[in-house]
């Protein structure tokens, strides 16, 4: 989005310039040229950081997959154990697990429905995603160790 208005930007400047070159002195001509290729370098490198931003947040929605994922393959492993054992408390381990599954569930929509709004923004959110992840996995490992010092 970022890199369009950027573009936008840069070709109606353009466009402006040829237009209302034509009534210019060769003076004032080389004073639009001027400026025209100083946007020309800031639009550059505004979209080189764009790139830069978008990439980091690609990367970092990637490796977040990686850990929903494993928290999923977590959940599922001990759903399973609980249907193959039997526990006394299996409707109340059930819910833990369903809430846990779910909060995974709301996590994965959240990063998936980001989109990148500056870079404060992105900061902003990823820190508070990591947060919420890392409480998620060590509610996931504590549920899993309670269960497994019930079934010894």
């Amino acid at each position: 989005m970022k890199t369009n208005s950027i573009k936008l930007t840069f070709l109606t400047f353009v466009a402006t310039s040829l237009i209302t070159g034509c009534n210019l002195t060769t003076e004032q001509k080389s004073e639009t040229l001027e400026k025209a290729k100083a946007n020309l370098e800031n639009a550059t490198l505004d979209l080189e950081q764009a790139r830069i931003d978008s990439a980091e947040c690609a990367s970092y929605k990637v490796e977040s997959e990686i850990k929903l994922k494993e928290n999923d393959l977590l959940i599922a492993d001990m759903k399973d154990k609980i249907n193959s054992e039997k526990h006394e408390s299996r409707a109340k381990y059930e819910k833990q697990l369903d809430s846990l599954n779910m909060q995974n569930a709301r996590l994965r929509n959240n990063m998936n429905r980001y989109s990148s709004a500056g870079k404060e923004n992105w900061e902003l959110f990823k820190q508070g995603f990591n947060k919420e992840l890392d409480a998620l996995g060590k509610a996931i490992s504590q549920l899993a160790e309670k269960n497994s010092k019930k079934g010894s």
